[in-house]
Formats: structure tokens, sequence, C-alpha cells
């Protein structure tokens, strides 16, 4: 959906919610992707997050990727205290491919963040703050230029 050729997908098999605890194996996948891939800029979750798995990517992927542009996106049910540094405009094309995207997202189907409406909706309030038809909003940890 997202256009990833598969040769370069990387699927993971921790367990949900245990994270914490195997945080050294989840560095050092993270050290090895660093590593082979070397990127100019890596996303992830917010070290505010409220999720232990999430809380526990961005926690040791700050540390893999020391010498990175690293920023964190948004997820509004999970985030409290989210600073909103960063800015992207979107186009309608954008936020329907991630409409899409999230459509696929089939054991989440249930949650209501997956809904297109709402999907729609955070674009739109973002994309009000900066003047814009949608936006998607990023905590800027590290910025490399």
């Amino acid at each position: 959906m997202l256009g990833i050729d598969e040769a370069h997908l990387r699927i993971y098999d921790f367990a949900v919610r245990t994270f914490p605890t195997v945080r050294q194996e989840i560095l050092e996948e993270m050290i090895l992707l660093q590593q082979e891939l070397d990127p100019d800029c890596v996303f992830m979750p917010a070290l505010i997050d409220l999720h232990q798995d999430h809380k526990t990517v961005a926690e040791e992927g700050l540390r893999a990727f020391k010498r990175t542009t690293v920023m964190a996106y948004e997820i509004p049910w999970n985030n409290l205290n989210f600073s909103h540094q960063a800015y992207v405009r979107l186009e309608e094309r954008h936020v329907e491919k991630k409409v899409q995207a999230l459509a696929c997202y089939k054991s989440q189907q249930h949650r209501n963040y997956t809904r297109e409406d709402y999907i729609r909706n955070v674009a739109l309030t973002r994309g009000i703050d900066v003047g814009c038809d949608y936006a998607e909003v990023f905590e800027v940890y590290r910025w490399i230029l």
C-alpha cells in the first residue's frame, strides 16, 4: 500500500507489550539498521507515548540513531503532551493514502483512530494550525542539516 519494496521491509517477531523486557535486543536490531541503511531521517513514536512498546522503540531509537535526524510522529490518543514542532503540508492524495494504509491494519479496525473521518479531521486540524488544507505534525528530537 505504501509503495515499499518487499526487499526493504524488516519484520521482527517481538511479542506485543513485552518490548521493555527485550530492549537490548531491539537496540541491537536498530543499530544494525543504522549501519546498513545510514538513514538521513528516522521517524518514530514519541518519548512520552503511553504505550510501553512505543516508548521502548522511541528510547532505543534515540540511542541507535545518535547521528541522524530523528522526529517523533503524533499519536493523539497515546500522547498527553505532544509538542507540535514541525508541520508537513499534506495534499488530499496523501490523506487518502493514509486512510487506505490504515484500512490495511486489520487487527486495529475496531479502534476509533482507524476511522476515515478521524484521520481526515486530525489532518485538517493540523492544517488549520498552519494555514493549509491538511498537515501532519512531528516532535523534533534531533535535526541535522
